[in-house]
């Protein structure tokens, strides 16, 4: 793809594109206004543009470089789109509608490399990150369908979609400034959340590059044993390096950390492990999403709900920490966390060569 996205430049950078052609510089702010402003993406939409500004650079950039390749829409309200991208991939993103709240949960890459043994992305494997204008694209369009649907906005930010985000750090750190920028999408900083398998290294670079945004962590195993059997990053990084970055990081920051943790029946939701996340997450200025595993998994089972609730009364502790278990949104269109995976992949079996997506220097 040789023309520029228009969402992966930032106000300094649309302002030298305009200026080479020969445009005052104020012309890249009125863009800027209705790109973030009205979530406007149509050339012709920006009524107060000139002609042949707006003709040059129909020809040097695009404000959209991903094909809509499908929708579903869950009983629960939930919607999961599929996103086409230049060079024939395809990932997935979904808004979640809630009482007083409208959140997407975002993809970083095209695949992922984790093998996390619970979530359908692993069995794509990693093809590649996503640029800072596709991950911003995802928002921008899940924004103005609100704007479009119910005059909404979106309030909050997961990026718990497709991949690892500390493997696409610096991406997505960017993604979130504009994400929270008052001059983009206005999003609270204390409203987005990303979130890790436990790529260590990659945690404490997040604190200081990306220090006021949440940070959850995917533990989902109490002990070292039954977490390496489901996320072979524990091999790597067992639960004790972890918790060494996980406080230094709020020590760093001064964040509460989310442990994101998911219930397994008979491996992860056990009352031994209750009784050792209890201990994990004690004395620490955390708090645990718990997550029922969903449907798909042929080797993995769903506890019962006597089973979580034993382990719920187990785990909720006199220390300080948060509990939550987390309703299930969109299963019947797999769009639930850890359920993303690339469908229309088989429609595409052979994607086109990656090209370079040109950026401005």
């Amino acid at each position: 793809m040789s023309q520029l996205h228009l969402l992966d430049l930032d106000l300094s950078d649309l302002e030298k594109v305009v200026q080479g052609l020969d445009q005052p510089r104020f012309r890249a702010r009125q863009i800027w206004d209705w790109l973030y402003g009205q979530y406007v993406h149509d050339w012709d939409a920006m009524s107060n543009v000139p002609k042949s500004l707006l003709d040059a650079l129909r020809v040097k950039a695009i404000p959209y470089s991903l094909t809509e390749a499908g929708r579903q829409v869950s009983t629960d309200g939930t919607i999961k789109w599929a996103f086409q991208t230049h060079d024939g991939h395809v990932f997935e993103t979904v808004l979640i509608p809630s009482e007083g709240r409208r959140s997407i949960c975002m993809s970083s890459q095209i695949g992922c490399a984790m093998g996390c043994t619970f979530c359908r992305t692993a069995t794509m494997g990693f093809i590649r990150n996503l640029t800072l204008g596709e991950i911003l694209e995802q928002a921008h369009r899940v924004a103005r369908h609100l704007r479009d649907t119910e005059g909404g906005r979106l309030s909050n930010v997961i990026f718990m979609g497709m991949g690892e985000p500390m493997h696409n750090l610096e991406n997505v750190a960017r993604a979130c400034e504009r994400l929270s920028s008052p001059e983009g999408f206005g999003i609270g900083k204390n409203h987005i959340t990303v979130s890790t398998s436990g790529v260590v290294p990659k945690m404490l670079e997040w604190a200081d590059r990306a220090p006021d945004f949440k940070l959850a962590v995917s533990l989902n195993g109490s002990n070292d044993a039954v977490r390496s059997a489901i996320m072979p990053v524990n091999k790597r990084w067992p639960i004790a390096a972890l918790l060494e970055a996980a406080d230094a990081y709020i020590a760093k920051t001064g964040q509460m950390l989310t442990f994101e943790y998911v219930l397994i029946a008979g491996k992860t939701c056990t009352p031994e492990a209750a009784r050792e996340l209890r201990h994990i997450a004690s004395h620490r200025n955390c708090k645990i999403n718990l997550i029922p595993l969903n449907a798909g998994n042929p080797d993995m089972l769903a506890p019962s709900e006597a089973e979580m609730t034993e382990f719920e009364k187990i785990l909720r502790p006199r220390h300080g920490f948060q509990v939550l278990r987390r309703r299930a949104r969109g299963p019947d269109i797999l769009a639930a966390c850890g359920q993303l995976a690339q469908q229309t992949r088989r429609r595409n079996p052979r994607p086109q060569e990656s090209s370079h997506v040109e950026k401005v220097v």
